[in-house]
């Protein structure tokens, strides 16, 4: 089972998944409450990775605060929802 599925798509985009780390590329990602978002090209709408089990080292790598503390959530997302708004929304 990959560590990553149960972690909010949200948290994937702000802490790991908002660019593919090889190339800097994006894509713009529909989720499934209708934003659009800028995301790794290899992030699924669902939230899991189309390429998982061949990532690169960089992703293998990746210091994850959420699987390290055992909570459901990382620290990066919801503290910056707050003073930004959320992402994607309107459209942006």
């Amino acid at each position: 089972m990959n560590p990553c599925d149960d972690c909010p798509i949200d948290d994937k985009i702000y802490e790991c998944c908002g660019r593919f780390p090889e190339t800097g590329e994006s894509a713009k990602l529909k989720i499934a409450d209708g934003r659009v978002v800028d995301a790794c090209p290899y992030l699924l709408a669902d939230g899991r990775c189309a390429i998982y089990a061949r990532r690169p080292l960089f992703c293998q790598m990746h210091f994850c605060y959420s699987y390290q503390s055992g909570s459901s959530q990382g620290a990066g997302y919801p503290a910056l929802k707050d003073q930004w708004g959320e992402w994607g929304k309107n459209g942006e």
